[in-house]
């Protein structure tokens, strides 16, 4: 009997508290992991948001990004390490993880946690920056917010278009899956803050892309285009205009009071298709470039250009682009995938570039980016079948299996805070460095050369482990309140 009482205490906890939800279709998800990973689906949903609440500011309640960085960092005036007091990048919350944060627990059934999240980026966003307003890149989480707002971060002094994007994908995951449109006001509001920054203008005065953004230190964001950034901002436009469209609650009255509708979104949607088609497509690859800025169109190649846009744009909608996905799909395979160790263990996955985009004699894999591809195979998987392609369609789920494997190997061998991964598969020591691409980004370093959990890596593979899209709706398989689904 004591034993049956304490059965039914645990059960009711683990269901008031929003574990064991299954925001996507069971069968739908189950298809694309390894049975094993399926069986412990429900305590990955409860280990991942146990990692955000241990990672939550106790002082502004903002998600820090990495967990037991080193106290040592590169300073280039030097040219030198020099040591500080505490873990460089310990109490820094970049606001892009923060929203992978966020779309984690409204997969894990915690959307409480996720509205506390969106209120304080909400507050923030309208809070003055001098001549701008918006989400800083990064904000420190060892300071109170005072009345001028939050403390930027180590990569603060900036806006850039992307991070402030990803809130409003989180919260449009959010309002479809809830049926609140409390938010939709906010994220309109967010809409027509990117539909101000400077666009690219073509020699005919034709409309492009908006570009990063604003910034405090050089270079000019204003000037330089992020084909990644854009494609978030697509996104939230394709979401909006589908919230408008098919929405079973009058939220039309929201986009008269703001003076936007779907003239406004359709404007802004052609002009990045214009920009993607006419200046970033390269046409011998197949796929997009980097972007755009000073010197021209910048060449390099990156695994989000096809991991983001894929699911983003939508396979269907790159095809009536001239664009083909399944090549794209191919150029990922041969450019990116690659194979690293970690200790005497032999994993596969993503890198953030390829041998030219670094230019280094090494390569990794970024288990946050393999994570999203998952996401882009999983995606490709549904649409081979509909386009009658079923054996390309095996293939791709074949692959979304064997890499998830992957990602859960690490995860149970290097056995960090409640199953968390690093960032990628290198484990620099104090005074070593790695970096994304060329001279982009240094790989976080660990305290004393140990491992760092990373939050969006982390967030990253319970989305792909719930067969998730946080790009796009996918009404087929996942359960919305705002739609007749």
């Amino acid at each position: 009997m004591k034993k049956i009482f304490l059965l039914t205490i645990s059960l009711i906890f683990i269901f008031s508290t929003g574990y064991c939800i299954d925001i996507v279709d069971k069968s739908y998800r189950e298809q694309f992991a390894t049975e094993s990973l399926n069986e412990d689906f429900y305590r990955h949903q409860m280990r991942t948001a146990s990692f955000y609440d241990r990672q939550t500011s106790s002082v502004n309640g903002l998600v820090e990004s990495f967990r037991g960085t080193s106290h040592y960092f590169y300073d280039l005036f030097t040219s030198s390490f020099i040591i500080g007091s505490k873990g460089v990048l310990d109490a820094q919350a970049f606001v892009y993880d923060s929203s992978i944060a966020s779309i984690s627990y409204i997969l894990s059934g915690q959307y409480k946690k996720a509205e506390k999240l969106f209120m304080l980026f909400k507050k923030e966003f309208y809070a003055s920056k001098g001549d701008y307003y918006g989400l800083c890149n990064a904000y420190r989480t060892d300071m109170q917010r005072t009345r001028w707002g939050l403390k930027p971060g180590i990569d603060g002094n900036r806006v850039h278009l992307g991070p402030n994007m990803w809130i409003a994908i989180a919260i449009l995951q959010y309002t479809a899956i809830t049926g609140k449109t409390d938010y939709i006001p906010f994220l309109i509001s967010m809409a027509k803050w990117a539909r101000e920054i400077r666009h690219y203008e073509f020699s005919n005065s034709e409309k492009g892309a908006p570009s990063m953004g604003y910034g405090w230190q050089p270079p000019d964001w204003s000037t330089v285009y992020s084909t990644e950034n854009v494609i978030d901002y697509y996104a939230v436009l394709r979401m909006l205009k589908y919230i408008y469209k098919n929405s079973n609650k009058n939220v039309v009255s929201y986009f008269e009071r703001a003076n936007y509708g779907l003239k406004d979104i359709n404007e802004e949607m052609t002009n990045i298709e214009r920009w993607l088609t006419k200046l970033i497509l390269d046409k011998n690859k197949g796929t997009f470039n980097m972007g755009y800025n000073s010197h021209g169109v910048d060449r390099t190649d990156a695994l989000d250009t096809i991991s983001w846009t894929i699911p983003a744009v939508t396979p269907k909608r790159l095809e009536e682009l001239g664009i083909d996905p399944f090549d794209m799909m191919q150029f990922a395979e041969d450019n990116y995938l690659v194979t690293d160790k970690i200790g005497d263990m032999e994993i596969k996955g993503y890198d953030f570039t390829n041998q030219q985009g670094r230019r280094k004699n090494y390569r990794m894999v970024w288990f946050e980016g393999t994570g999203f591809h998952v996401t882009a195979l999983q995606t490709m998987a549904q649409y081979a079948l509909k386009q009658g392609r079923r054996e390309l369609a095996k293939r791709y789920k074949k692959q979304a299996i064997e890499i998830l494997s992957n990602i859960e190997k690490v995860s149970n061998k290097l056995n960090l805070i409640d199953k968390s991964l690093p960032y990628t598969s290198k484990k620099p020591s104090d005074k070593q460095i790695y970096t994304t691409f060329a001279n982009e980004w240094e790989i976080p370093r660990g305290k004393n050369g140990s491992w760092v959990s990373s939050s969006s890596s982390t967030g990253w593979y319970l989305i792909a482990t719930s067969a998730f899209n946080p790009l796009d709706f996918d009404v087929k398989n996942v359960h919305y309140k705002l739609f007749n689904n």
